[in-house]
């Protein structure tokens, strides 16, 4: 046995011998590489995504107009622009859950916003929220990693957003559930579209 590997040296792909040092570093450095690779893959996706939400704005606040009974504001129709981005991005292949509790924008700032009750949209890997359309115009996507499921997974600087409470009861259910039907039944020009 060679002196370099009794005192804790290996072999590398290649076959040199190298130290245990040089070979965490490397690890090391390969893990960075990875995590950097990683992170841009969910970037290049998040910018996807934005820039399609982006695109399809117009249409879903066109769609929200046109479904939502007469008597609600459109500054608080937060379910229909959940259900009419839903509709339009399952169009395109894209399978969002909706879904409905408080949220808190910026919690760890001075900026912080609470929204309740709320409706959102989420896929596998981002939070989608059109609840800045009617006023500022865009709607916000977010990675899964910068939205905290409560208090205790907050990360300050991170978690741009703060599920505060979620919603999953029959109440909040059966609720959804009418105003689906009533999207469908307009939808398909069996209700008249909003006066």
């Amino acid at each position: 046995m060679s002196r370099a590997v009794r005192h804790g040296s290996l072999r590398n792909y290649w076959g040199d011998t190298i130290s245990r040092r040089r070979f965490i570093a490397a690890l090391g450095v390969a893990l960075l590489a990875l995590t950097r690779t990683a992170v841009g893959r969910t970037d290049a996706h998040t910018r996807y995504l934005t820039a399609l939400m982006g695109r399809l704005a117009p249409e879903i606040e066109a769609l929200t107009e046109r479904v939502i009974p007469a008597d609600w504001e459109l500054l608080h129709a937060c379910l229909y622009y959940a259900m009419a981005g839903q509709y339009l991005l399952a169009l395109r292949g894209i399978a969002t859950r909706l879904k409905g509790g408080v949220v808190v924008y910026y919690p760890d700032t001075p900026m912080h916003h609470r929204i309740k009750p709320h409706v959102w949209l989420e896929t596998a890997t981002h939070f989608i929220d059109s609840s800045a359309l009617p006023r500022w115009g865009y709607i916000v996507v977010l990675p899964l990693q910068e939205v905290a499921r409560g208090p205790a997974s907050l990360m300050p600087g991170t978690s741009r957003v703060l599920i505060l409470e979620e919603r999953d009861d029959r109440e909040f259910s059966d609720y959804v559930a009418r105003h689906r039907a009533r999207f469908e039944r307009v939808l398909r020009g069996m209700e008249p579209d909003r006066d």
